[in-house]
């Protein structure tokens, strides 16, 4: 079952052009990647793919319908699990008929599909979600729930052609060990967003989304960063080269120009002693100026080309991947006892109450660096916020020991103000630093001048994270703890890589959520609380 790309471009409504003339193919079974930087357009690409987003020029092709399963569920909240998943025709079809009310178009809805609730079933089962019925609504689910509930879609449908975008966002260890068991056994064509760097090496191929277009490589992923870092380091070492080049055009350069003025000097001095009238002293000096100002400017071009090859290739390396962030430290000492929770449990409306049976008991540390783990559904994400406050116990409590302050990233980064422009979000939390510190900061996270009038609300993942980390280098004072909930969601892998190297250079409490291991690792966890 083959997929053809032919010259796809996106602009958005105010007329900025995300990309232009993309063009690929993929073959039946063929296993591939699109990888690339936040807001570079690698969601929006497969959303045209998948004909759920209109290109502004190109053609897609394929000889079957692409299932889908989306990083962002917000636009189901108002479904319940039957209508999200497009079954619930079906399923009403079905119920109608066996209540014996059938009409003809309840028999042309069901299409003989007489075993839809079993299979439905055995789906939701199999990725371990036996326990949600079809007509629960999708704002109950938690996000690892509602990502299970489109897996098991692809039981119900069978495509042929599977597009995911970031389908391990929300997912836990043993629905990621799912996702993982199905791309290596499927025989369907995959095109896969991700940052997981444990799914995209199961992969048979790379596609790299840039401004330069797309770039095709017929490997895994771990071959593919090989292969860029070997590139990266060969442009360095041409950049090195030409600097030392243009460095000696410039004092050769310097050296005809002198010798040039040396002999227009002598050349009037000699003209002086001759006695030759003034005119043609005046025409001789004309000259003079004139073919030294040609070869002046012969140089200055020279020297210009030099200068922007250069230019241009530094712009080729990527420098957000030499992006260190260090963020200090906080003034707390080791081993303070911060908080206790003591039997506490907590109910949301019309739901059963969490951790009724074993209710939770546990104390946290100054200097602990903790991973929260559970299944989906677990009760991770509430448990945060009952340390920040956010939530309260249905019984139980949670006692603050000492003072400390918090800083809580959330998987949408969402203590930065949508309403506020990016100029405006750092500056609300500005303590002493003048105006021009603050826009120096934003130019060294990547945000020019051109950006800082953007919304927040505007901003993609590895934006709103950069911007996150440059509001801790603005806080007058290191937060005590950093509490964050799975913040990889929604960043791509080189924004990941300078979260990961932020965090474990951090030196205060940190807890966090996150099922990516090798993420995990990089950030030092020391200890694991399982819920």
């Amino acid at each position: 079952m083959s997929l053809k790309v032919h010259g796809l471009s996106y602009i958005h409504p105010n007329k900025d052009i995300l990309f232009k003339n993309i063009s690929f193919s993929l073959s039946s079974g063929e296993k591939c990647a699109i990888v690339g930087n936040n807001g570079i357009g690698k969601s929006t690409l497969i959303s045209i793919i998948a004909g759920n987003t209109v290109a502004a020029t190109g053609s897609v092709s394929c000889d079957a319908t692409p299932y889908m399963i989306p990083q962002h569920f917000g636009q189901y909240n108002d479904q319940n699990v039957a209508e999200a998943l497009g079954v619930a025709n079906k399923l009403k079809a079905l119920s109608s008929i066996l209540d014996g009310n059938a009409s003809m178009d309840d028999l042309t809805t069901l299409n003989d599909e007489w075993d839809i609730q079993e299979r439905l079933q055995e789906a939701f089962s199999r990725w371990g979600i036996g326990y949600v019925s079809p007509d629960i609504s999708m704002c109950n689910l938690s996000g690892g729930e509602k990502t299970k509930v489109f897996l098991a879609g692809l039981s119900i449908y069978n495509p042929s052609i599977v597009l995911m975008d970031e389908p391990t966002n929300h997912l836990d260890s043993g629905g990621r060990a799912l996702l993982y068991e199905f791309v290596r056994r499927t025989n369907h064509t995959l095109i896969i967003v991700s940052h997981d760097r444990a799914l995209l090496n199961m992969l048979t191929s790379i596609y790299e989304l840039s401004s330069s277009g797309i770039h095709y490589y017929p490997m895994s992923f771990n071959e593919y960063k090989e292969v860029v870092e070997a590139e990266k380091a060969a442009v360095e070492a041409c950049v090195q080269s030409r600097q030392k080049e243009l460095a000696k055009a410039e004092k050769s350069a310097q050296k005809v120009m002198e010798r040039q003025q040396k002999h227009a000097s002598r050349g009037e001095k000699q003209s002086s002693k001759k006695c030759l009238a003034r005119i043609a002293q005046g025409g001789l000096r004309d000259k003079s100026e004139s073919s030294t100002g040609r070869l002046k400017k012969i140089h200055q071009e020279k020297l210009r080309a030099m200068k922007q090859d250069i230019n241009d290739l530094h712009n080729s390396i990527d420098k957000h991947s030499a992006m260190q962030v260090v963020i200090g430290n906080s003034q707390l000492s080791e081993n303070k006892r911060l908080l206790d929770l003591v039997n506490v449990t907590h109910q949301y409306p019309n739901r059963d109450i969490m951790w009724k049976y074993i209710p939770l008991n546990l104390s946290i540390y100054s200097g602990e660096r903790i991973r929260l783990q559970g299944d989906n559904g677990s009760g991770k994400s509430t448990l945060l916020k009952l340390i920040t406050g956010e939530l309260t116990p249905f019984e139980g409590k949670v006692e603050r020991n000492i003072s400390f302050s918090t800083l809580y990233l959330d998987q949408e980064y969402s203590f930065l103000n949508g309403n506020l422009t990016v100029y405006e979000q750092l500056e609300s939390i500005n303590g002493k630093k003048p105006e021009h510190e603050l826009k120096m900061l934003l130019s060294r996270f990547q945000f020019p001048a051109s950006t800082w009038d953007k919304k927040c609300s505007n901003l993609s993942g590895g934006e709103r994270m950069k911007l996150s980390l440059c509001c801790l280098l603005v806080y007058e004072e290191t937060p005590d703890m950093i509490i964050a909930d799975e913040p990889t969601n929604n960043i791509d892998i080189l924004s990941m890589e300078i979260l990961a190297a932020t965090l474990n250079n951090y030196s205060g409490t940190l807890l966090i959520v996150s099922h990516d291991e090798l993420f995990v690792q990089d950030i030092g966890i020391t200890r694991t609380i399982s819920i």
